[in-house]
């Protein structure tokens, strides 16, 4: 997600005229059937997400949709990938989506590796195309080692970034090009800071697992580097995953939850008084609300911490989490009140 002026830049060095075009494409693919809805456009914290309904300029979005009773949608958006929580059983989870599968003979198994369920047969299409085919041990594929580490060590990140490996590898395959995958993780956000010491043990037990047998010139394409950026981006960027279908207000995510990376809904930023909020009523998709009346033009904005708290323990989880102080208003009101004290 957009943090802040001093991390938050491009994943790329191609910032002149002469580049427009290419980000504004990228930013087309990104975007897809939601630039009726929204559009990416800079502002005072470089990059945001604005409501711009191309087909009703000048109509107010309303928390609640007249028609259904329901709060209204101002986009879905799948992740890029996702995973289940690795604290929590996920012996009924679908693989893919992260849906309880609530009987046994709904479940679709991997018939190679025998260890992936599926609630349907779309999921374990998806699956397959997007990253499975690439993972799934019958292949020879080490995830399951690198599965067994993350679990040990409570890290969920090394095995994001191993599904990212195999959506590049299957981009390559399938579209000959980065232009799915890579092109668009370059335009987010990324963690300007030194990578801790357990991120070489992580990626020692990544390399092991999924790039024995590769050729060198593949190695080299997935090297350290590539791993830190990788891991700078999804450190920002994910978003827990709690499927909750009577959620209509934000709600922060714990170590339990499932995660996510999501391409558009990274260009939201925070506000501590925020006028929209995430969240999954039915499987990983996530569904995009608003908490006030939202006029066209509109920067869309959710919140990155529990807005219930005070100023000194948002400002403490974000610095902490994020990287900036935030200057929001509800912050700078608070903090004039607490002087004014």
């Amino acid at each position: 997600m957009n943090k802040l002026k001093i991390i938050r830049n491009f994943c790329t060095n191609i910032k002149n005229e002469t580049s427009k075009p290419l980000i504004d494409n990228i930013y087309k693919n990104i975007l897809k059937d939601n630039f009726k809805t929204v559009e990416i456009k800079d502002c005072k914290n470089n990059r945001g997400l604005f409501y711009n309904p191309i087909e009703s300029p000048t109509q107010t979005l309303s928390v609640i949709n007249p028609k259904t009773n329901k709060p209204n949608i101002i986009f879905k958006e799948e992740p890029f990938i996702s995973y289940p929580s690795i604290i929590k059983s996920n012996e009924n989870i679908c693989n893919h989506c992260l849906k309880e599968i609530k009987k046994k003979e709904e479940i679709k198994e991997c018939e190679e590796c025998k260890v992936c369920k599926y609630c349907s047969s779309e999921c374990k299409e998806k699956s397959s195309i997007e990253y499975h085919s690439v993972l799934c041990k019958s292949t020879g594929s080490g995830f399951n080692y690198l599965e067994k580490h993350a679990s040990i060590e409570k890290r969920r990140f090394p095995l994001l970034a191993g599904k990212i490996l195999a959506r590049m590898i299957m981009g390559y395959h399938l579209e000959k090009s980065s232009k799915s995958t890579w092109q668009p993780l370059q335009m987010l956000s990324f963690a300007k800071k030194p990578p801790p010491l357990e991120w070489k043990d992580d990626y020692l037990i990544f390399s092991r697992s999924l790039l024995k047998g590769m050729s060198e010139s593949m190695k080299k394409k997935f090297d350290y580097d590539w791993f830190v950026r990788v891991m700078q981006i999804l450190y920002l960027n994910t978003i827990g995953i709690d499927i909750d279908p009577n959620q209509q207000t934000t709600k922060m995510s714990s170590p339990e939850s499932g995660i996510g990376l999501y391409l558009l809904t990274s260009f939201i930023n925070h506000d501590c008084d925020p006028n929209a909020y995430i969240h999954f009523p039915d499987d990983h998709t996530m569904h995009l609300s608003p908490l006030k009346p939202i006029n066209p033009g509109d920067e869309i904005t959710i919140s990155y911490t529990d807005t219930t708290k005070d100023l000194v323990d948002r400002r403490s989880q974000l610095f902490e989490n994020y990287g900036f102080n935030c200057e929001c208003k509800k912050c700078l009101n608070d903090l004039l009140i607490k002087k004014n004290k």
